[in-house]
């Protein structure tokens, strides 16, 4: 049997073997302003938005893009981080979304779908905060003004359509046509005519 100063023994271990796996802590955005980051999320924004069209989308509702928009005023910030950070090559090492709202709601580990693995690039880490649906600020470490603006484009992009997607799977009644209950099915076969 294990006495109290072995027990302590053995967490720290497991503790310190769980940091060397995991990579230690989620990298942080820095706090470097960049106005031609504001631009490009808002103008990204604006894209995914406007694609919103139900000839386009087939169950989208005609209003999804006012009901988007709505969302964006909800939302107070977003942090871009990678789960493990730099020094985590793992494929779980996943580039995810921390959504903050102005209620003080936080919906964190939003998946981007790209994974951070930094030997080939550098992920664009970024705080996105916003004001009244739009952009007011984001601010990074500077490591995206090493590239060309395209290098970040598709990045960008990305962000703004999981952010948008995450209040299509919190409130889907207000983007998409309800689906058709039992009963109506049933009735459906009971009157459907060959």
């Amino acid at each position: 049997m294990l006495n109290g100063k072995a027990h302590i023994m053995i967490l720290a271990m497991l503790a310190a073997y769980l940091s060397a796996c995991t990579g230690r802590t989620p990298e942080q955005p820095g706090d470097t302003p960049n106005p031609k980051l504001v631009e490009l999320v808002d103008a990204a924004l604006a894209r995914e938005i406007a694609g919103m069209n139900p000839a386009l989308l087939p169950g989208l509702l005609p209003q999804s893009g006012d009901e988007a928009r709505r969302w964006l005023k909800e939302i107070a910030q977003v942090v871009a981080r990678c789960r493990y950070g730099p020094r985590n090559d793992s494929k779980s090492n996943l580039l995810e979304y921390d959504i903050v709202l102005g209620s003080g709601e936080q919906i964190t580990g939003v998946y981007s779908g790209q994974r951070c693995y930094y030997p080939v690039a550098k992920p664009l880490v970024m705080r996105v905060q916003f004001q009244d649906g739009r952009v007011r600020e984001v601010t990074t470490d500077g490591r995206e003004r090493e590239q060309p603006v395209e290098a970040s484009t598709g990045e960008i992009q990305q962000f703004a359509e999981r952010v948008l997607r995450v209040d299509w799977k919190r409130n889907p009644a207000r983007y998409f046509r309800a689906g058709k209950s039992s009963s109506d099915i049933a009735r459906e076969w009971e009157t459907r005519k060959p």
